[in-house]
């Protein structure tokens, strides 16, 4: 629970205030009316107003006031409110007292930080001054931070690239070594890619249901498109990832000396699994992409199909030419031909007298040329004699090691006897151990190969890492050197 509450609650102070700056557009809209103002869609005004004031900002005009915002308003609304010029002047300027004290004051939200459990107050102005002319006596504006944050809410830019975001990131946090953080950004992830495949069994139901012309079909086609060329793209970028992701891991599982590093590289295979599992989701929805797009064309066929038998008539179309108006009966055979098929005939070929004929006596028994299948009996007694093996391994390497705690393979096997070395299960044994890397004995898994060799080690945790070099260890073997570690059971994670 202590987690859940933690990421919960991260990030909750600047969360608020993306909050406050909407406060000034809700307070117009449920502003008391008089009157004069029951036509008039404050809400509406007050976003036209940011939007004015932000393409100012894009096209560099500064010099914008109270007639330059009324003008505006008055050209985009003043056919649907039949309002004077003079009533648009005094609409702008109640919005940029809404959004600007005329005391020049900042707006202020008392807020609680449930993550830094403090109350906070956050300072804020959608609008600021931009100058001022003496002579003409009039002010200008221009959107402050808040303001502008405000217009950048009212669209999300970055949706079609949220995906692409979120790998930049864990990638960044993966090299500053903030894996938590990580694995925080690949469940976002997950959630994106859940959302993409609600909108696209949306998008599949619209298909279905609104495709009843070439232009509706050719409209939707492209929305398929464009989803399935994006697809693609994080696909390739989900391979990128991961490619790093394991080799990050490859590089921690080298250097493994103190509990830290240890729990860094537990946390990087948490995040590889978790990688490949968004991963793997993401891949379905690429294959849905296509079906979708084939059940676009599809539903594009059926629907030009039954326009055209709704619009088709036989009669007049077929029966009424033939029969108003004499035809060739060449002509005739063409028109007609449209609508009968070709004469189907099932008969025995005589080719079939030189096919290759199949000759079995009666009581000749057919013979398998498949390999023989190893009984159960066999295979269990083979994982036996292997289980039995790894124990002995097990047992002679845990002598040579003594009271040592880490040791390199190619000075293991000096100490090992030569009947040992040159054995095959001595070579099994570091590649199945390698593999469950770190493994202890655990009493839920007997009979597995492991259980009889890992119970010698009193319960302690082997840890085993790939090194770069190799060992010819005997003529008919070749292995990669490992580092062996023996951690107590106390230091375990």
């Amino acid at each position: 629970m202590g987690r859940l509450v933690e990421d919960a609650v991260k990030g909750y102070g600047e969360r608020i205030k993306r909050l406050a700056i909407m406060d000034p557009l809700f307070r117009l809209k449920y502003r008391k009316r008089n009157g004069e103002d029951d036509d008039v869609d404050w809400f509406s005004m007050g976003l036209l107003t940011l939007l004015f004031f932000f393409e100012c900002m894009l096209q560099r005009q500064k010099k914008k006031g109270v007639p330059e915002l009324a003008d505006f308003l008055f050209e985009v609304c003043g056919n649907q409110l039949q309002l004077s010029r003079d009533r648009f002047v005094d609409i702008a300027e109640t919005i940029i007292q809404a959004y600007r004290d005329p005391t020049g004051k900042r707006r202020e939200e008392v807020y609680h930080d449930w993550e830094s459990n403090a109350t906070e107050v956050y300072h804020y102005s959608i609008l600021k001054t931009a100058g001022f002319d003496k002579t003409a006596k009039r002010q200008y504006y221009t959107l402050d931070e808040a303001g502008i944050e405000l217009v950048f809410a009212t669209k999300e830019y970055f949706s079609e690239f949220r995906i692409s975001i979120n790998q930049l990131l864990i990638r960044k946090q993966l090299e500053k070594g903030e894996f938590a953080n990580a694995l925080t950004e690949i469940h976002e992830m997950r959630i994106a890619v859940e959302t993409i495949r609600e909108q696209m069994w949306r998008l599949g139901l619209e298909v279905v249901r609104n495709i009843i012309s070439d232009e509706t079909y050719q409209k939707y086609l492209q929305v398929v498109k464009a989803t399935h060329e994006r697809l693609e793209r994080e696909d390739e970028e989900f391979r990128e990832l991961y490619s790093f992701v394991v080799d990050t891991t490859r590089k921690q599982s080298g250097d493994l000396q103190t509990q830290k590093d240890l729990r860094a590289y537990e946390q990087l295979l948490q995040i590889s699994k978790e990688l490949g599992e968004a991963h793997h989701m993401h891949q379905q929805l690429l294959n849905e992409s296509i079906i979708l797009k084939n059940k676009a064309i599809d539903a594009a066929k059926q629907a030009l199909y039954s326009v055209g038998l709704q619009t088709f008539h036989f009669d007049q179309e077929i029966v009424s030419r033939l029969v108003s108006s004499p035809l060739p009966p060449v002509a005739a055979q063409g028109l007609a031909s449209a609508f009968t098929s070709l004469a189907c005939h099932q008969s025995w070929s005589l080719l079939s007298l030189f096919d290759r004929q199949r000759s079995v006596s009666v009581n000749q028994e057919s013979t398998s040329h498949a390999y023989p299948e190893e009984d159960d009996e066999q295979e269990e007694q083979n994982r036996l004699t292997q289980q039995r093996n790894f124990s002995l391994i097990m047992r002679h390497v845990l002598e040579a090691m003594g009271n040592e705690r880490e040791i390199q393979l190619k000075e293991l096997q000096k100490k090992l006897p030569a009947f040992i070395v040159n054995h095959r299960s001595y070579y099994d044994f570091w590649l199945v151990l390698h593999q469950r890397s770190p493994a202890a004995w655990e009493a839920d898994r007997e009979g597995d190969l492991l259980d009889g060799a890992l119970s010698q080690v009193q319960g302690d945790l082997m840890i085993v890492t790939e090194c770069e070099d190799t060992i010819q260890a005997s003529a008919r073997f070749t292995i990669q050197n490992m580092l062996i570690i023996r951690r107590e059971k106390e230091h375990e994670l």
